[in-house]
């Protein structure tokens, strides 16, 4: 006949390689969900290196533009230690000219100037040259008018001495 003990160890058997199946499928699904949440993991550190990276050079570009704002206020600053003024005798020739009304903030004492108009605005402090002869002129720029009457030659008796020419 029929052994129960047989039958018992058969079903036994049968529930252990049922219970493995079910260990082995849970197994799977659990290297299925770690292999996911790996790839996410990776998905959301690229992300965040990204992210970073675009910080970092935010942060630069604040830095960069920090620094313009400091020379800019720093040039706006200096551009109101000096006022326009009108130079030109026989046309009009405008330059900057240290104020004269005790804005003088840093108290430099500079000795009076006058500072190229195109160039300042152009935020390079150039100081105008006079040549003696009543004529006024930017080194860089080239930018200059007569500002004075020029001296006029004087002759000696009999029209002048020209000995040495």
């Amino acid at each position: 006949m029929f052994e129960i003990g047989a039958a018992v160890a058969a079903f036994s058997a049968v529930k252990d390689l049922g219970v493995a199946l079910v260990g082995e499928r849970d197994r799977q699904k659990a290297t299925a969900i770690e292999v996911e949440f790996t790839n996410k993991l990776i998905e959301a550190q690229s992300h965040l290196t990204q992210l970073l990276g675009t910080v970092i050079d935010q942060q630069g570009h604040i830095a960069t533009l920090e620094k313009r704002l400091r020379e800019m206020e720093t040039s706006r600053a200096e551009k109101e230690r000096y006022v326009l003024a009108k130079l030109g005798v026989g046309r009009e020739f405008f330059a900057y000219r240290l104020r004269g009304d005790g804005k003088d903030p840093q108290g430099l004492g500079e000795v009076d100037h006058f500072i190229c108009q195109p160039c300042l605005e152009g935020d390079k402090k150039v100081v105008l040259n006079f040549n003696g002869d009543g004529y006024c002129f930017c080194p860089v720029c080239g930018h200059g008018a007569q500002v004075a009457p020029a001296r006029a030659v004087e002759f000696g008796p009999r029209g002048g001495d020209f000995s040495d020419f």
